[in-house]
């Protein structure tokens, strides 16, 4: 049986993301995008088994967003951290 703590922790991970994308503000990130990361979460979070796909457009997004400068490398990076953090330790990519 499952204990409670890496589900604790992957909700951390969770509140976390949106710290981050709440702190970048809507200026630099679009409402479908926001959706995107979200959607990637939140399937990591809660174990769909297409989750696979949804996290590769979210790398994919993530890398855009560094590339062009809209993000920093830093913030970028806690994005990964905490996105890959919603997964479960045997399923995260």
């Amino acid at each position: 049986m499952m204990t409670a703590e890496p589900m604790v922790a992957r909700g951390a991970h969770y509140t976390a993301l949106l710290d981050t994308i709440d702190h970048e503000g809507t200026t630099k990130l679009h409402a479908r995008e926001r959706e995107q990361l979200l959607e990637a979460a939140d399937a990591l979070l809660f174990g769909e088994p297409d989750s696979e796909r949804t996290v590769r457009w979210a790398e994919v997004l993530i890398g855009d967003l560094e590339a062009s400068g809209r993000w920093s490398v830093e913030t970028c990076a806690q994005l990964r951290e905490h996105l890959y953090g919603c997964g479960a330790a045997t399923g995260t990519p």
